[in-house]
C-alpha cells in the first residue's frame, strides 16, 4: 500500500507594520516580491530602529538569517554602515561597509564555508582601490589584482605551490556542468521519483552546494515532508556523481544551488 503525504509549507503571513513597526516581504527565487507561499523562498524583515536608521534581515525559509544591513530609509538600496552575510552554516561569510552616500567603502571580506578565505580587498566611494586578493578554497593564494579607481591595472594568478601561472580558459567565471547535460540529470532525479513508494501532491525544492570536487554537499530541503522521505531525497542527491565544479577567477570554487522535484 503506498503510503500518501500532502506537502505542507510553512509560511507566515506578517504582511503590513505591526505594533513594532515591522514590514515583512517575501520574495520568490527571481528576487520579485510574491504573496504566494509556495513561491516564498526569502522573507525579508524591516524594522525601524530610530528616526533615521531603519534595519533590513532576510531569513532563509527556515527562518535562518541570511543578511542584514542597515538604511536611512525604507528604501533596501539606501546602506549605510556594515552589512553582513551568513552562510548556511551560521558562519559570517561576508562583511562589507557602506558610507553616508550609500556607497561601498572600506574593507570587504569573504570566507568560505570552511572557514578560508575568499576575497579580500577595500572600496573606496563605491569604486574598487589598491590590492585585491582572492584565494583557494582549500586557503592558498589564487590571485592578485591592483586596482585604480575601479579600473583593473594589473592581475598575477598563482598555483597552490605559489608559482606563477598564465592566464587560461580557468580564469574566466563559468558555472558548474554535468557530464551529460542537464536534462541527463532531470532524468536521473525523475526516474529516482517514479521509484518513491509515496503518493505526493505537488513539488519540493532540494538546495545543495555543488562542492569543489563536483561533489554534492549541505543538502536540504526546507519543504516539510515525512521524515523518512526527506532522508531518502537527501541521501539520493548527496550520492549524485557527474558534476563539474564552477569557476571563478582561476580557481574551482563551491556553487549553491537548487532544483525542483516534481511529483506527479
Amino acid at each position: 500500500m503506498k503510503k500518501s503525504c500532502l506537502i505542507i509549507f510553512l509560511f507566515f503571513s506578517f504582511l503590513g507594520f505591526s505594533q513594532n513597526e515591522e514590514i515583512t516581504t517575501f520574495y520568490d527565487s527571481k528576487g520579485n516580491i510574491t504573496k504566494d507561499p509556495l513561491q516564498t523562498r526569502i522573507i525579508q524583515k524591516l524594522t525601524k530602529e530610530n528616526d533615521s536608521l531603519w534595519l533590513f534581515r532576510r531569513f532563509r525559509r527556515n527562518n535562518q538569517l541570511a543578511v542584514y544591513w542597515y538604511s536611512k530609509t525604507k528604501d533596501s538600496k539606501n546602506k549605510i554602515g556594515q552589512m553582513v552575510t551568513y552562510d548556511i552554516n551560521d558562519s559570517i561569510s561576508r562583511i562589507l561597509y557602506y558610507n553616508e552616500k550609500g556607497l561601498k567603502n572600506g574593507k570587504f571580506s569573504s570566507w568560505f564555508d570552511n572557514r578560508n578565505k575568499n576575497f579580500e580587498g577595500r572600496y573606496i566611494n563605491g569604486k574598487r582601490e589598491g590590492l585585491w586578493r582572492r584565494y583557494y578554497y582549500s586557503g592558498e593564494l589564487a590571485a592578485k589584482a591592483l586596482f585604480k579607481n575601479d579600473s583593473l591595472l594589473s592581475e598575477r594568478f598563482y598555483e597552490k605551490n605559489g608559482e606563477e601561472k598564465k592566464i587560461n580558459k580557468n580564469c574566466c567565471n563559468s558555472k558548474p556542468e554535468f557530464k551529460g547535460g542537464i536534462k541527463k540529470y532531470r532524468k536521473i532525479v525523475q526516474k529516482f521519483v517514479k521509484g518513491l513508494n509515496y503518493n505526493i501532491k505537488g513539488s519540493i525544492t532540494v538546495d545543495y552546494t555543488i562542492g569543489v570536487d563536483g561533489k554534492l554537499r549541505n543538502v536540504r530541503i526546507y519543504d516539510v515532508l515525512p521524515l523518512e522521505l526527506k532522508n531518502k531525497i537527501i541521501d539520493f542527491f548527496s550520492k549524485i556523481n557527474g558534476w563539474q565544479p564552477g569557476f571563478s577567477g582561476g580557481r574551482e570554487v563551491p556553487i549553491q544551488n537548487s532544483f525542483t522535484v516534481y511529483f506527479k
